[in-house]
């Protein structure tokens, strides 16, 4: 690990202040945890010069928020940003780690882990040009409570899309009952630039507004180019936040996946044809991904499942048959789930 004589954490600036007091809590959390000395820096009116200084100091690692301190500071450092993707600065060589406000404020963990790996973060192509697209299956229901599902989790969306002007949503429509694969393959081929974040879900997935910018700055952070994310299983009848969700309990299965353009994955996973919806394929999924996002981002209105009901053992059988053909494997792997074993052998 790098060795730092100090640290200097800079939150202040005109137009990203941070005030929340568990951000600056956590991350002096995080230097002591590692040993390292730090100071607040405190804004002064002794110059340009003394500033630039300042920041640019020996065996020093900078915490800042996106100010006039961070694009002087050349030195190694962590950006603290907002979660709107299309206003956060642009990472340099020097910078070690990535995170929203939301991010720290909610725990320390990652911030340590980054300074102890001390690599450069994922640089940026042209972060102006990328877009997130948002691809979910698209086939007919007549329930009402599945409809009101579908209705909340599209409402998450458009929430969603005004924090991050950049986000499009991609419908996978299929006259049968729809394929992950077949969603996989119709996705990447939406990718035009380096940047681009592809994000396969179920239809009735929710998302909190600020979800793009947690997943973008942690697959920066830790140079991803695939992870998923696991759900929250909530009754809720209005749009949560991530503050609302961020200590909730995991449900078991997974729903969020994200692929970079050039994610090492896509090749095995486009040909292994696994229905959504019925048992193991997101485990099958997890298991060639391997990078669980930290955070929680997506919520979803619980009911009952149709992988565990009569009518969808057939499905069940017909995924687990596929992944024995693929994979010489025991077990499903990292995330392993006893009830995807029930009925379907």
């Amino acid at each position: 690990m790098q060795t730092y004589k100090k640290a200097i954490i800079a939150l202040d600036g005109n137009s990203s202040k941070i005030t929340n007091k568990s951000i600056l809590i956590n991350t002096r959390y995080a230097l002591t945890s590692l040993g390292i000395p730090f100071e607040v820096y405190k804004p002064h009116t002794e110059g340009f010069k003394k500033l630039q200084e300042d920041m640019n100091q020996e065996d020093t690692l900078y915490i800042l928020n996106d100010s006039l301190q961070y694009h002087l500071c050349e030195k190694q450092n962590i950006l603290i940003s907002r979660s709107a993707p299309w206003v956060q600065a642009t990472p340099k060589p020097t910078t070690i780690g990535i995170f929203t406000q939301e991010m720290i404020g909610h725990d320390a963990s990652q911030m340590i882990a980054c300074i102890a790996k001390n690599a450069s973060v994922r640089q940026h192509y042209d972060l102006n040009r990328a877009t997130t697209y948002i691809l979910v299956n698209d086939y007919q229901v007549n329930e009402t409570h599945t409809l009101g599902r579908y209705g909340l989790a599209a409402y998450s969306w458009s929430k969603l899309s005004t924090m991050d002007i950049h986000a499009s949503v991609l419908l996978h429509q299929t006259q049968e009952w729809p394929k992950v694969n077949e969603m996989l393959l119709e996705g990447i081929q939406c990718f035009s630039h380096p940047d681009d974040l592809l994000i396969i879900m179920n239809r009735d997935i929710c998302l909190v507004p600020e979800a793009t910018g947690i997943i973008r700055t942690h697959m920066d952070t830790n140079n991803l180019d695939a992870c998923y994310a696991k759900r929250v299983d909530i009754h809720t009848d209005g749009l949560l936040s991530f503050d609302n969700i961020r200590n909730a309990p995991e449900y078991e299965g997974i729903d969020l996946f994200v692929f970079r353009p050039n994610a090492k994955s896509i090749s095995e996973l486009i040909n292994v044809p696994l229905l959504l919806g019925r048992a193991a394929w997101d485990n099958y999924w997890a298991d060639r991904i391997k990078n669980k996002l930290p955070y929680n981002v997506c919520y979803h209105i619980p009911h009952d499942s149709l992988w565990m009901s009569d009518s969808g053992k057939d499905g069940n059988k017909e995924n687990m048959l596929a992944i024995s053909m693929h994979s010489t494997e025991d077990g499903l792997g990292i995330e392993h789930y006893e009830g995807y074993y029930k009925d379907v052998k």
